[in-house]
């Protein structure tokens, strides 16, 4: 049973992790609305049974010498960056939706919010199981 609890309680860290990443990604689709040749992106689906079966790591890239500059973008983690070769282009060759962005980063926030009233639920469901008063 403790088993299970902690695999729930990863898997739910593992969900909003991709969840507040695509947040970021799709901030950077919008933030460069305007921005010539630009192309969106979007993270690929996550396999949540390979991380919570820790077999994702999250890379990190080695400065080996003072010299070299940090990556500007954050590290993906164990989350996949595609970018949508199948957007419209306008002139400019830029292929942001702004609709379409924003009814992603709508969607995302939905699902953020799902994964973390799941997880304060369950929290509660156990604190009553131990008999700590909720607050």
């Amino acid at each position: 049973m403790l088993q299970s609890r902690a695999a729930l309680f990863e898997l739910i860290s593992g969900r909003v992790a991709w969840l507040g990443h695509r947040q970021a990604v799709l901030g950077r689709n919008v933030a460069n609305a305007d921005t010539p040749g630009y192309r969106p992106h979007d993270l690929a689906p996550a396999d949540f049974g390979a991380l919570l079966g820790g077999k994702m790591r999250p890379l990190q890239v080695a400065l080996t010498s003072p010299s070299h500059l940090a990556s500007p973008v954050p590290p993906a983690g164990p989350f996949r960056d595609l970018i949508d070769r199948d957007a419209e282009v306008t002139p400019s060759g830029n292929g942001v939706d702004l609709p379409d962005q924003m009814r992603k980063m709508a969607a995302t926030e939905q699902d953020h919010q799902l994964a973390t009233g799941l997880y304060r639920r369950y929290v509660g469901i156990l604190r009553a199981a131990i008999g700590v008063p909720q607050a």
